[in-house]
């Protein structure tokens, strides 16, 4: 039984470490100036969240592109993961659609009296 912890406490502390890891990786990169697509995305999000969840952020996003790299067998690409933080160039509505996605967001639409 006393082995059985040692192991299930072994794995817990490589998971430990493993994210302790991605964090300083994420505070290194997030300050450097040979990813600025990284660095902007950080600066962002500490605007909006702060320091602390800025960097959990950027180590997940690092962790993903680490598992995207591995699982393709594909060089990392920064282009990639700035196409999907911009949103299209392009966004025309109609005025169902604008309502229909009001509606969805939980406003009211209130329809005005026609004048008599």
């Amino acid at each position: 039984m006393f082995s059985y912890v040692l192991s299930y406490l072994g794995d817990i502390v490589q998971l430990l470490f493993t994210k302790h890891a991605l964090v300083q990786i994420a505070l290194a990169v997030s300050k450097s100036a040979k990813h600025p697509e990284i660095r902007d995305k950080y600066q962002a999000l500490r605007k909006r969240r702060g320091h602390k969840k800025a960097v959990i952020a950027i180590a997940h996003r690092l962790l993903a592109a680490i598992w995207h790299m591995l699982s393709k067998n594909e060089a990392y690409n920064p282009y990639l993961y700035n196409k999907a933080d911009k949103p299209p160039a392009n966004r025309v509505l109609t005025p169902e659609q604008a309502f229909a996605l009001l509606r969805s967001k939980g406003f009211q639409i209130i329809e005005p009296e026609s004048a008599a």
